[in-house]
């Protein structure tokens, strides 16, 4: 197969999955359907070129293949090896890359699948795990480290959530009127996928500027879709300010620069100001959810003139409130950290031991957590702890940037030190 027909099966792949949903209305068998039509295509099209219209024939194949699994009752694995063969990165992701607004102009077809992933029948975690694997196209590797598993773990809760699916089946999978239900999961398969392509893990590419645009183009599809959403348009805003950030977020070999560091000339004012008005858009609306509230703290941040001018009060504060709708280990820690740079690096630190006691919010063990305590503790002087805490938050980091980080910060910490 030639490249030009390797590409242009990765452009179609999105569009003939989500239609060979709607006659198998199970997203399991669509995609069984759809990659045994993509492994005869990789054998057929070599040998007798591709058809006139690559779409329609993979479509009729797939049809085909479903219907006579249909008839004989017999479903087999998919053909991994090679779709693994044909694209590393999902169809979605290698187009997005090239075109930001890529994903608006799929509207319809991508929300299609990201609903059917968000079937009832599962769990909000499966759901958003079903997707970032099937629709996104990340590893299982991937998925694992965004939900804080081992990948064994992932494996079997994939195979269930598609289990479950093909039992069910999805007579709703066009894109529901009554999508409350599914609303959540869907916002949170998006926000995890900016967050893989925010601070990856990776071990050689911390940023995936990819994936960050394809959640924002994700967001936008969304919006248009349901325009009444101030959750939708709290997500939008909040990919839109962080993302408007990456231009400094690396130096020019490549290591990850932190905020306060970073060059604000280079950020994108024009996409600042544009997440800022969509906030403005749905500001009155209640109740005041989580996205909002992020993109609240996002704006505080890109409204400082430098790093010293940050309003570190009024993050804490909205750190709070967001920590009274999602209690999570990571809101705690950027909670604690907010405190600590308003009220000092003792009550930030306090703040991180009171919930190491909390079974529920499982704080113990995480690298935000190791790194976030060992910054405070060296500034409170408290030498031996910090080596510590960031001993543990170098063993725990997400990829080889921030491995380096701590390690240069472990270094400093004590001069000669082995790390």
């Amino acid at each position: 197969m030639s490249p030009t027909d390797a590409d242009v099966l990765r452009r179609i792949y999105p569009r003939v999955l989500s239609r060979a949903l709607g006659f198998t209305r199970s997203l399991p068998d669509a995609e069984d359907a759809v990659q045994e039509a993509v492994v005869r295509a990789l054998s057929s099209w070599q040998r007798d070129g591709a058809p006139r219209s690559p779409e329609a024939w993979l479509l009729t194949v797939a049809r085909n293949v479903h219907r006579d699994r249909l008839r004989k009752g017999a479903w087999e694995s998919p053909h991994e090896d090679a779709i693994e063969a044909l694209s590393r990165m999902s169809p979605w992701a290698q187009i997005a890359s090239g075109d930001p607004d890529v994903a608006r102009g799929w509207k319809d077809e991508l929300l299609r699948l990201l609903f059917a992933c968000c079937h009832p029948c599962l769990e909000p975690g499966e759901s958003a795990a079903l997707a970032l694997s099937t629709v996104v196209g990340l590893s299982v590797g991937e998925v694992a480290s965004a939900f804080l598993v081992e990948r064994r773990t992932m494996e079997q809760r994939l195979t269930r959530a598609r289990r479950r699916l093909r039992e069910r089946g999805d007579p709703d999978g066009d894109l529901p009127e009554r999508s409350t239900e599914r609303m959540g999961a869907v916002l949170r398969v998006v926000h995890l996928l900016f967050n893989e392509g925010y601070w990856s893990t990776d071990e050689d590419t911390p940023i995936r500027a990819e994936l960050c645009r394809l959640a924002v183009g994700l967001g936008h599809s969304l919006i248009e879709a349901f325009p009444d959403r101030p959750e939708v348009a709290g997500l939008l805003a909040l990919m839109m300010l962080h993302d408007a950030r990456r231009p400094a977020r690396l130096s020019p070999q490549g290591a990850p620069v932190p905020l306060p560091e970073q060059d604000r000339s280079r950020w994108d004012r024009a996409a600042i100001e544009r997440a800022e008005a969509l906030l403005a858009l749905v500001a009155d609306r209640e109740p005041l959810g989580p996205y909002r509230l992020e993109a609240a703290i996002s704006a505080t941040h890109n409204r400082a003139a430098t790093a010293a001018d940050t309003d570190w009060a009024t993050i804490a504060h909205l750190y709070a409130r967001l920590e009274a709708l999602r209690r999570t280990p990571g809101v705690r820690v950027a909670r604690a950290f907010a405190v600590a740079r308003a009220e000092g690096a003792a009550a930030g630190l306090a703040l991180i031991e009171e919930a190491r006691s909390d079974p529920e919010r499982n704080l113990s063990g995480t690298a935000g957590a190791a790194l976030v305590s060992g910054v405070l503790l060296e500034e409170l002087g408290r030498t031996d702890e910090a080596r510590a805490q960031l001993l543990e938050a170098r063993d725990r980091s997400r990829n080889g940037a921030e491995r380096a980080q701590i390690e240069q910060r472990i270094a400093a910490l004590t001069p000669g030190f082995d790390t």
